[in-house]
């Protein structure tokens, strides 16, 4: 169960970055990042583990088939691609990855509730995944549930404090719980680790203004327009 659940580490990652950046497209401008941007958090897959060489092969245990993990759903076929899953899924109910594809298709339908579900599930069975968990955020974001997105979000950080684009959602959800001390707060850690990354030097010259902090707000529109720019 161990190695099935690392060889599919790096799907999990792929699946959950998509998720993500399907949830953004349903999202106005200046709410989330661009897919192109949450694709560069990516984690790389892992190398994978030769086999080393029996030295009876006749005699040599015989692995169980692993998971066929369905393509990618199709955007132009949800229905197909969420039935083809659901059958998997039958078959193998806890599996993680399965679970991400559904919750992406969920998305993609605007299912917000569905998508939740799903990732609630994939982290009672893999409960450090950090990829599920911030799809899991993303998610609890555009439901509104702002309260439940910034704890998810801010598991994400403690797990990975180096992924710009965590801060950068959770600084989105802090404004909306007017909690601009913290929004602030995550807006520059994103700023520190993503220097040129436009929507977070937007996003915090809006704090600063909320903050009466107009001739900062001033300089961090000005930065994020020769951001924008490059």
């Amino acid at each position: 169960m161990n190695r099935k659940r690392w060889q599919s580490a790096a799907d999990r990652a792929r699946v959950a970055a998509d998720l993500i950046a399907e949830a953004e497209s349903l999202t106005d401008e200046a709410a989330l990042a661009t897919p192109a941007e949450v694709a560069r958090e990516r984690l790389p897959p892992p190398v994978p583990l030769a086999r080393p060489l029996d030295a009876a092969p006749t005699a040599a245990p015989v692995d169980p088939p692993p998971v066929q993990t369905p393509p990618p759903p199709r955007r132009d076929d949800p229905e197909s691609a969420l039935a083809e899953l659901d059958a998997a899924l039958d078959e193998h109910p806890d599996d993680p990855t399965l679970l991400l594809q559904r919750a992406r298709v969920h998305v993609a339908a605007g299912n917000f509730v569905g998508a939740q579900h799903d990732l609630e599930h994939t982290l009672r069975v893999v409960p450090d995944d950090v990829d599920a968990l911030c799809a899991l955020g993303v998610v609890l974001a555009r439901k509104g549930l702002w309260g439940e997105a910034v704890g998810r979000l801010r598991g994400c950080v403690e797990r990975d404090p180096s992924r710009g684009m965590t801060w950068y959602y959770l600084g989105e959800a802090l404004n909306k719980l007017d909690d601009l001390a913290g929004a602030l707060a995550a807006f520059e850690r994103a700023a520190d680790l993503q220097p040129h990354h436009s929507r977070t030097l937007h996003a915090l010259g809006v704090v600063l203004d909320r903050l009466r902090r107009p001739e900062d707000a001033t300089r961090m529109y000005r930065r994020a327009r020769e951001a924008a720019d490059r």
